[in-house]
């Protein structure tokens, strides 16, 4: 039986495991991420390795950055120096001799969601990742925007705060300033006037449940923000399901009860009043099942999404 091994590269971890053809993940692991000239040979390596135990028919990647998709090169990356312009496709097939694909890791994820995810059977949808940033993808009508050039879909650098705090990417008042995990975070921090360490987004919702008054206030002020952008993206798309991600949507707690509370009082009525947002369900190996479902893809093995 053939297999197709994937990885999932990020600025700190790359997740890789091992798919059948029917996208069933067989096994899977995480290794830390090298240094930008050594990921090719890294890739490689792993692969041997799984051959020992595989047929390896076909490598997905997903990766950070922006991606040339048809290329399968890294047009730019902040997250691992040296990576922009690696020509990753190319260097990792005449490596193995195995036809390679790359995507955008949040592109990648939207497409796992939308294969095996909460995404499954929606025409219309959006996915966005809550982290240092905010990456999103958007789905219209059962296909991924990508744009004239495969930047669409940038929703973390629309402005929602005219002449805000400055954005990462030069920008003043970006979504992803107000609404990402690190803003949270920094928030928190500038609120509580005193120096803090080791806080998470994660730890601030504890703090939430518990009644703090800081965090209850820059909770507040977070899901304001959010459901500012994500109303701006139901007024301008229309999606039928708005898919979250990342570490803090995960277990119980009240961020996307009280999101979906606050897009009530915002959206206009004629959209609807039923909850709009809901979390990922395939967590962090979305991006693994999306290189899966492009290299198969890739392969002629599935239909196009």
């Amino acid at each position: 039986m053939s297999h197709i091994v994937c990885f999932d590269i990020g600025g700190t971890f790359i997740k890789y495991g091992v798919f059948d053809p029917k996208g069933n993940l067989l096994v899977k692991s995480k290794m830390a991420t090298p240094t930008s000239h050594e990921i090719p040979d890294v890739l490689n390596n792993k692969v041997k390795l799984l051959q020992q135990d595989f047929h390896i028919s076909a490598i997905g990647i997903s990766s950070c950055g922006l991606v040339d998709r048809e290329k399968g090169v890294i047009l730019f990356s902040n997250n691992i120096k040296g990576y922009s312009g690696m020509k990753l496709g190319e260097i990792l097939f005449s490596k193995t001799q195995i036809p390679v694909s790359v995507e955008n890791d949040v592109k990648s994820a939207c497409l796992g969601e939308m294969w095996q995810g909460a995404v499954k059977g929606k025409r219309n949808a959006v996915f966005l990742t809550l982290g240092t940033g905010i990456g999103s993808s958007i789905v219209m009508d059962g296909r991924i925007v990508n744009g004239s050039s495969g930047l669409a879909g940038e929703l973390g650098h629309t402005v929602i705060v005219a002449g805000g705090k400055p954005c990462s990417c030069g920008r003043k008042g970006c979504l992803e300033r107000y609404a990402s995990t690190s803003a949270f975070v920094q928030d928190y921090k500038e609120q509580k006037g005193v120096a803090v360490e080791d806080v998470s987004g994660e730890t601030i919702m504890k703090l939430v449940k518990q009644g703090d008054p800081v965090a209850l206030l820059v909770y507040e002020q977070f899901i304001h923000y959010i459901s500012m952008g994500l109303t701006n993206v139901i007024h301008l798309l229309n999606p039928e399901k708005i898919i979250i991600g990342g570490g803090i949507t995960e277990g119980e707690g009240p961020l996307l009860q009280d999101i979906n509370i606050q897009l009530r009082k915002e959206v206009m009525d004629v959209y609807g009043n039923e909850d709009t947002v809901i979390a990922s369900s395939l967590g962090n190996d979305a991006g693994l099942y999306g290189a899966c479902y492009l290299a198969l893809n890739r392969m002629n093995m599935k239909e196009s999404v």
